[in-house]
């Protein structure tokens, strides 16, 4: 008696109705990102990724701030420290103890808002590589600020890098906001 050998059926895979919507929407890759949306993108990472980190620096030296300040002496001595430095200083105990008091409570919330700020930002930048149309707004509406910023640090007296900030903002506006590839990207 022989023996006829039979093939194996694969199994069939089932397609979970997650992959099989997946397969039939177009791919949103980095690939067909417009090269502008993916430079402030990165950017927006960037400086995300900038403000956790001096966030963390800030709440780590508002954590730090009594012990530096009472490795300076007591308020008196600070004071006196200070006149020495500068006789035109004039400056009480009492306005030394209330800024050794509420160092710590400013630098710590001054950490919590940078990273919220740099979570945000991070959101942001992945939001405007997704499509997300609030991360496009929220985007331009910070560049937007930017550009208030560097307006003002012009008549502030810091020309060279209100100049440069003032056009860094402007072009990532033009990109946001009125380039024809980044207008069909988010729509």
């Amino acid at each position: 008696m022989v023996k006829k050998r039979v093939k194996k059926a694969k199994p069939i895979r089932k397609v979970s109705s997650k992959s099989s919507v997946r397969s039939n929407s177009p791919k949103r890759t980095f690939d067909n990102v417009p090269l502008s949306v993916k430079i402030i993108s990165i950017l927006f990472y960037v400086v995300g990724a900038l403000g956790i980190a001096f966030g963390i620096f800030f709440v780590i030296a508002g954590l730090m701030a009594p012990s530096l300040m009472s490795s300076l002496g007591t308020p008196e001595d600070i004071v006196q420290k200070i006149t020495q430095a500068n006789p035109s200083v004039q400056i009480s105990v009492d306005e030394v103890s209330n800024l050794i008091s509420i160092l710590p409570v400013l630098f710590a919330g001054a950490g919590i808002v940078l990273i919220a700020l740099g979570v945000l930002y991070i959101f942001i930048g992945r939001g405007l590589i997704g499509r997300k149309q609030w991360a496009k707004v929220l985007a331009i509406l910070f560049v937007a600020l930017g550009i208030v910023k560097s307006v003002i640090s012009l008549f502030g007296g810091r020309v060279i890098s209100g100049i440069i900030w003032l056009v860094i903002f402007v072009v990532i506006e033009y990109y946001l906001g009125f380039d024809e590839q980044s207008k069909k990207f988010f729509r």
